[in-house]
C-alpha cells in the first residue's frame, strides 16, 4: 500500500508541476494577444470563461488526476484547430495582398501601434506550436495510466470537452 500512495504522491507533484507549467504558458499566450486586441474586441465572456475553465478543471481531476491530461488534450485539439483556421484565413490575406499592416495596442503608451501581418501570423504560429506540444505533452502523460475503467469514458469526456470548447469559442464570437 505505501508503494502505491508514494506513486500517487509523485503522479500528483508531476500534474501539479504541468498545470503550473502551462498556465505560465498560456498567461504568455493572452499576454501576446492582448497586445494586439483592443479592449472593445476582449468577450464579455471573459469572467464566466475563467469561472468555466476552474470548473472544468476541477471536473477533471474529481475521480483520477488523469482527467487533467485527457482534458487538456481535448481543449488543445480544439485550438490546434481554431489558431489553424486564423492561420489559414490570415496566411490567404497575406497572400492577396490585403491590408499589410493590423492595429495593435501598446500597453506602454495607450496608442495604437501597426504591426504587420506576417508579425501577426507569426506570433499566431508560435503559440499554436505550444499548444500542439502542450497537446503531445498531455496525450503522452495521459498513456502512463492509472487508464480508465472502461475505455469509452476517455472518448465521451473528450468530445464533451471538444464540443463544449467549440460552443464557447462560437458564443465568444457573437458576445
Amino acid at each position: 500500500p505505501y508503494s502505491n500512495s508514494a506513486r500517487g504522491t509523485r503522479y500528483e507533484d508531476d500534474l501539479r508541476a504541468f498545470a503550473e507549467e502551462h498556465k505560465e504558458s498560456e498567461q504568455g499566450h493572452l499576454d501576446l494577444l492582448e497586445e494586439v486586441l483592443d479592449v472593445e474586441e476582449h468577450s464579455a465572456m471573459l469572467p464566466a470563461w475563467r469561472v468555466s475553465g476552474i470548473a472544468l478543471g476541477f471536473a477533471s481531476t474529481f475521480f483520477c488526476p488523469r482527467g487533467m491530461y485527457l482534458t487538456t488534450e481535448a481543449v488543445e485539439s480544439f485550438v490546434e484547430e481554431h489558431y489553424g483556421c486564423q492561420i489559414r484565413r490570415l496566411t490567404d490575406e497575406i497572400a492577396r495582398g490585403g491590408g499589410k499592416k493590423y492595429a495593435a495596442n501598446n500597453n506602454d503608451t495607450g496608442k495604437c501601434d501597426l504591426i504587420s501581418k506576417k508579425e501577426l501570423l507569426g506570433m499566431l504560429q508560435h503559440c499554436c506550436e505550444d499548444e500542439v506540444e502542450h497537446k503531445d505533452e498531455a496525450r503522452e502523460r495521459a498513456a502512463e495510466g492509472p487508464l480508465p475503467w472502461f475505455p469509452w469514458v476517455d472518448t465521451t469526456w473528450q468530445l464533451f470537452v471538444g464540443v463544449g470548447s467549440g460552443l464557447a469559442a462560437n458564443v465568444a464570437k457573437r458576445i
